[in-house]
């Protein structure tokens, strides 16, 4: 029992972090995106309102997370002004409620804990709020604030109780949303305290005080070793291969490129693609195209014929003339939460 207690302290059993890519390893979007709602790092997303931001993959050569095992952390650059009372700059991740049910997490309990922790960096020092958000039944949050330093790494480990309100339903929809609130306009910091949970309120999602991030000019905000567990201490982060990772994250959202489809064709009739995928995704996906070509089929028109969560599709119609033919193509499938 000693050994596996030590082995548990040294990151040695794995299947511990709830979070999917917190080593932010996995890109399969791009490196970057101005988009709100956006990803970068597979299963992170940024969220602002009012002004821009970017968020984008940036490599670590140095420090505190790169002596752990870490090489990439997300940055939220803040890329024009915001002021206005509604407006915001966040982070955030989204956990399937089943996961939370089934994790061993005792969460109706005050007493039964699990543990945030993660690696932050902001180039403005102050007060930054992080949050917990749950989906099922009556919403709550869970918010803390840590005030950081500037331009130096922070490891933040912060344990969270249960709460006899908390509903987790055993199914594959959104059960929890963890944000990194990285700026808030005052219409959602009235809350009077911290560090316990109460109905979500918009308007109490932090305390006053915060740094003024949105207001200043190419401010930056970045984090990697993301990790969620059950306990009330902390455990060195659990780093995954590069291949369990991308699996994990094809769960959410694919890239499959240089697909084929070969056959007969006929004139005036409609032909279908299908094959499995490489991980079944969560739910049966949005389906988008690109790189289409192909010979004696039109597929001006590639569509995603019957895409289910377990294989991918596409359908196209003969360009008239029976002939042996192809089109190949790269398709995107998004089951995100």
């Amino acid at each position: 029992f000693a050994d596996l207690a030590g082995s548990a302290d040294a990151g040695g059993i794995t299947g511990r972090n709830m979070v999917t890519n917190g080593a932010m390893q996995i890109y399969q979007r791009g490196a970057s995106t101005t988009s709100s709602g956006g990803f970068a790092a597979d299963r992170f997303s940024h969220e602002y309102g009012g002004g821009t931001s970017t968020l984008s993959r940036e490599t670590l050569s140095s420090g505190s997370p790169y002596d752990e095992g870490f090489r990439f952390f997300t940055r939220l650059t803040n890329t024009a002004t915001a002021s206005g009372y509604g407006n915001f700059r966040q982070l955030r991740t989204a956990l399937e409620s089943q996961d939370i049910a089934n994790s061993g997490w005792n969460y109706k309990s005050a007493t039964s804990f699990v543990t945030w922790s993660f690696w932050v960096r902001v180039s403005l020092a102050g007060k930054y709020t992080f949050t917990f958000q749950t989906a099922d039944g009556t919403a709550y949050l869970y918010g803390f604030s840590e005030t950081l330093v500037a331009d130096t790494w922070t490891k933040v480990t912060q344990a969270i109780p249960g709460n006899a309100n908390l509903q987790f339903d055993n199914d594959a929809n959104v059960g929890l949303y963890v944000h990194a609130r990285v700026w808030l306009g005052s219409d959602f910091t009235s809350a009077s305290s911290e560090n316990a949970w109460a109905a979500y309120n918009s308007a109490n999602i932090s305390t006053s005080g915060i740094a003024n991030f949105a207001g200043t000019s190419n401010a930056t905000f970045d984090m990697t070793g993301v990790q969620l567990e059950v306990g009330e201490q902390g455990t060195p982060f659990e780093h995954r291969s590069f291949g369990d990772e991308l699996a994990r994250c094809q769960r959410y959202y694919q890239v499959l490129n240089d697909e084929i489809w070969t056959g007969d064709v006929t004139s005036g009739n409609e032909y279908y693609y299908s094959a499995p995928r490489p991980v079944e995704m969560r739910a049966n996906p949005t389906q988008t195209y690109s790189g289409i070509s192909g010979s004696s089929f039109d597929t001006s028109g590639l569509t995603g014929g019957f895409a289910t969560k377990e294989t991918v599709s596409a359908k196209a119609a003969s360009n008239g003339t029976a002939a042996r033919g192809f089109f190949t193509f790269d398709v995107q499938s998004d089951a995100e939460l």
